[in-house]
Parts: C-alpha cells; structure tokens; sequence
C-alpha cells in the first residue's frame, strides 16, 4: 500500500466515525519509503484524539513509531504509544504500552480504528 493510498485509507475512517466534529491533518512524505502522519481529531464532546505514526511502505506499509493521546480539557484519559519509557520497560509488550492516570498497562500496538473504536463509548454529553 502506498503512503497516499494510506492517508485516504485514514480520511475514509476519520469520515466515517460519529460524533467528529473537525480534523486537523497532515503529512509529510519522506522519500522513497517512509512518512509522517499527524492529526487531532475533535470531538462533540470538547474531547480530542491527537496521533502521529511514522510509516514505511517497503516491502509492506509498517508503522514503525505510533501515539494516540486522548484527552479532555487537557486531562489525560489514555495514551497508547511505543516510545522508549523506562517506566514500561517490565512490561511484556514493551516498547508498545497504555498510559491511563496514574499508571501504565501493557498494550499490543492498536491501529487508528481501533482506538477510535475505544473512543466512542467514552464520549460524554452533559
């Protein structure tokens, strides 16, 4: 899959997930193989999904670097991400992880569907 096929894979998703109500997003081609992928998505709720994934194509599309940081009112409601955080190191899925306030749980490395997935059943109206 190339990276363009990709992003209109993500925009595909992104469409068709309820209560969205804007997307900032962006891309940067890094030539001949790889890309960056950043967006925050908004939702009805006044929550917001920020992501970045760091991509090769060749032989087969890989996300490589990953971070889905959902938060609230800039609070913290999860993040799952595989950065090098010596605080997950003892975890068996390590470097992949989940941060939750105050504590950090073993985690597979989830695709953007499926944290969207886990997303709306958490999204709150008052």
């Amino acid at each position: 899959m190339s990276l363009k096929d990709y992003l209109t894979t993500l925009e595909a998703l992104i469409a068709e997930t309820p209560f969205v109500t804007s997307v900032s997003f962006s891309y940067d081609e890094r030539p001949p193989t790889a890309g960056l992928v950043k967006g925050t998505i908004f939702f009805d709720d006044k929550s917001h999904l920020d992501f970045k994934e760091f991509i090769i194509t060749q032989p087969t599309l890989q996300i490589i670097k990953y971070a889905y940081n959902y938060r609230k009112e800039h609070l913290l409601i999860f993040r799952y991400d595989n950065a090098n955080d010596p605080a997950a190191r003892n975890l068996p899925t390590y470097p992949s992880h989940k941060h939750v306030p105050g504590d950090i749980l073993e985690a597979q490395q989830p695709s953007l569907s499926q944290v969207l997935q886990e997303i709306l059943p958490k999204i709150k109206f008052p």
